[in-house]
């Protein structure tokens, strides 16, 4: 987790900052008799679910830094987006057969699922940054993290596994063993998987397990950057939820007489390209030759390199850009 950290507060150019912190209250559970002692930790004391999720998203385009990536990628149904950091210590695997990958080898367009830490911080910049564990690359075979137990059974995604001779077993750590599925017991996984029996729970053969590390919940140092858990900010929680101050975002701005509309929908309706990589920089259109830069906040926006002046100021609200339809219509 402390590489989160180091790599988000370098990235401090692209994001807006404050000096809050958020979580989300954890909640114990009480634990299954049957599981064995040497298996108890942090991780039971939570709740027998998996401490890990998956977000799918599509590459949009890649940044190469000094010593890590930035891949911008986009989420279905949402325009804003997400920001990834890949380094180093980012594992990369193939969907089709678990053969791992590097970062240098992934490009635009790829459809992939980020595997994330519930606990694993994510700023409240524009676009969202976040540092995932790992990465997999194509949509040939299903991904899912889950916490499997003696019968290798994951209650929360009502899958049984069916390990056989076949299926690639590694840890995340790339410990040299042949792992089996004793190992996998008790464990959060990442899993790859097709085909699935109508049974209940149902039934697969994995392509590919890797055994992910426990997690521990750590603090984060004040005064680096805002940041929400990612199970916050996706509302995915499995747990029982304690009431978080709201964050009201501002409604567009009634005006009379002035129609607003969602920038994306409406622009790529009208044939623009729409590509927006941060909050501080602008949303830019492009079709047939004409450029439009719109800011988020101000009235003032380019097109063609002419500053004119839209009837309201761009607004932000659930995810979506709202501005004047004079703009573009």
């Amino acid at each position: 987790m402390k590489k989160i950290y180091a790599v988000l507060a370098a990235m401090l150019a692209f994001s807006t900052v404050g000096g809050m912190t958020i979580f989300a209250d954890e909640v114990q559970q009480k634990l299954p008799a049957e599981l064995p002692a040497e298996k108890l930790g942090q991780h039971d004391l939570l709740k027998m679910e998996s401490q890990y999720m998956t977000m799918n998203a599509k590459i949009e385009s890649i940044e190469k830094k000094e010593n890590y990536y930035l891949i911008f990628a986009t989420k279905p149904d949402d325009e804003i987006g997400i920001v990834f950091t890949v380094d180093e210590n980012t594992f990369i695997v193939d969907s089709k057969d678990g053969n791992f990958m590097t970062a240098d080898t992934l490009k635009n367009d790829m459809s992939i699922t980020a595997i994330l830490g519930k606990k694993t911080p994510m700023t409240m910049s524009l676009p969202p940054m976040t540092s995932p564990i790992g990465i997999v690359v194509g949509e040939e075979n299903f991904t899912s993290t889950g916490y499997f137990d003696e019968q290798l059974t994951s209650e929360e995604l009502m899958l049984q596994l069916n390990i056989s001779e076949e299926t690639k077993i590694v840890d995340m750590a790339g410990t040299k063993k042949v792992f089996t599925q004793d190992d996998v017991k008790n464990e959060d996984c990442v899993v790859l998987y097709g085909i699935t029996t109508r049974s209940i729970p149902a039934q697969t053969n994995p392509v590919f397990v890797m055994i992910l590390p426990k997690q521990e919940i750590e603090g984060i140092e004040e005064g680096i950057i805002e940041v929400v858990e990612a199970e916050e900010f996706l509302g995915e929680s499995q747990t029982e939820q304690v009431p978080e101050p709201a964050v009201v975002e501002p409604e567009p701005t009634p005006i009379s007489e002035v129609n607003v509309i969602p920038l994306r929908e409406i622009a790529e309706k009208e044939g623009f390209t729409v590509t927006w990589t941060a909050n501080d920089k602008p949303v830019v259109l492009q079709k047939d030759g004409v450029e439009i830069e719109i800011t988020v906040g101000q009235k003032d926006y380019k097109k063609n390199g002419e500053v004119l002046q839209s009837e309201i100021a761009p607004e932000l609200k659930n995810s979506k850009i709202y501005i004047s339809e004079n703009i573009i219509l």
